[in-house]
């Protein structure tokens, strides 16, 4: 190994070198302080057979459609700095045939970090649909079904019906910075 040489800073440098640090904590710790921010995919989850209506071969059904308007949920501002890997919450939304949702519960969400159901539960009551709608034939019978402020007119004998929807909600986050996953 070839030795090195190494210099000691004169009496002049020494202050230099202390303003150097002293901008190089600062910037460390305002760094630190920007604002951080996550963002959250979310993806609907097929039905198993038995949790689904059965289907008359004689009847047209209308699918449920969330509207536009729904809020995503936000990453627990709090969290953010934890840098946590991606976090998943399953949940099921329960709508009635208005539209209307009137219960989320939990299917799968972490133990130790209940914000980010909470974050999900503070914005899917919230949520409106267009309704699941059976329709069956019936000529010269038209149904006006109401639903979150509209009414929609099917030609046959309809029946806006209630169901349910899970949804798998990933929170992800990167160096404070969001960034968007779906499966």
């Amino acid at each position: 190994m070839r030795a090195q040489a190494v210099s000691i800073p004169s009496d002049r440098s020494i202050p230099l070198l202390v303003a150097g640090l002293l901008v190089a904590c600062a910037a460390q710790q305002a760094l630190q302080q920007l604002p951080r921010s996550g963002d959250v995919a979310m993806t609907a989850v097929d039905a198993t057979a038995e949790q689904s209506y059965a289907m008359a071969d004689d009847a047209l059904w209308v699918a449920p459609t969330p509207f536009a308007e729904n809020e995503a949920p936000v990453y627990p501002p709090e969290l953010l700095t934890a840098n946590l890997a991606p976090i998943k919450v399953r949940v099921r939304v329960v709508v009635d045939g208005g539209g209307v949702v009137t219960e989320s519960t939990a299917l799968e969400a972490p133990a130790d970090y209940p914000q980010f159901f909470a974050a999900v539960q503070a914005v899917v009551g919230a949520w409106k649909y267009w309704p699941l709608v059976k329709v069956l034939p019936s000529p010269g019978t038209r149904t006006d079904i109401a639903f979150n402020g509209y009414v929609s007119t099917y030609d046959g004998q309809a029946t806006a019906l209630p169901f349910h929807q899970d949804y798998d909600f990933i929170f992800t986050q990167k160096d404070g910075k969001g960034s968007v996953t779906s499966n």
